[in-house]
């Protein structure tokens, strides 16, 4: 998708009317107070993250299909917060997808120590929250960790486009492939939090979050 067609599809995933801005090299949608028993409450998501090839193809039907996405984040917190979070991401995602390429290029065998940083569940983003000056005005959640989003129930949505009609933004280029757009979930982490996410993976981590029921909203946990 454009960013036209990706920011119309953003707008009608949640509540209320997004307003755009620009963080940084990436276009936010914000939504504040969308939840009227919980006053406060905003979700940022980018709409121009799906430019971003962070290396991710699957197979459906026996096709191969690219994956990209768009970074959300929920957030008790003033708009801009979790605004500044999912252009941080957008951004370390980004850099790690360059990176990556250029070391597999330079390579004479073609192949790299370096781990590639997909945009995927239980990927963790060390220092996403400080990226973003979350520090500095008090939150104490310096990290991420990406992961499938629950707001809408068991069903996550999509977009599916068809192997040559792709649209792409300038940045971009159409693999040939059908591509899925996804929203993922940026869920901000604490030093302890992020420890054991990095130990144990994501998994452990949120069943632990579950057991103890932490407040994911409440950023200075």
């Amino acid at each position: 998708m454009n960013i036209q067609e990706t920011a119309y599809w953003v707008n009608r995933l949640f509540p209320g009317e997004a307003a755009f801005h620009r963080v940084d090299a990436f276009t936010v949608a914000v939504f504040d107070n969308i939840n009227p028993e919980s006053p406060g409450e905003a979700v940022a998501c980018t709409v121009d993250f799906g430019r971003v090839n962070t290396g991710l193809v699957t197979a459906a039907d026996a096709e191969s299909v690219e994956v990209r996405s768009e970074l959300l984040c929920l957030a008790r917190a003033e708009v801009s917060v979790p605004g500044r979070a999912v252009a941080a991401a957008a951004t370390m995602l980004h850099d790690a997808s360059l990176a990556y390429r250029e070391a597999l290029s330079s390579s004479p065998a073609g192949t790299t120590d370096m781990a590639p940083m997909h945009a995927q569940p239980g990927q963790v983003l060390p220092g996403v929250g400080i990226l973003a000056n979350l520090p500095q005005e008090g939150y104490t959640v310096n990290h991420g960790i990406l992961a499938d989003p629950r707001i809408w129930g068991p069903e996550i949505p999509f977009v599916r486009e068809e192997a040559g009609e792709v649209h792409v933004e300038p940045g971009d280029e159409d693999s040939g492939l059908a591509r899925l757009t996804l929203p993922l979930q940026l869920i901000l982490l604490t030093d302890e939090e992020f420890a054991v996410a990095a130990q144990h993976g994501g998994d452990v981590l949120f069943q632990q979050m579950a057991a103890q029921q932490v407040d994911l909203l409440d950023l200075r946990r």
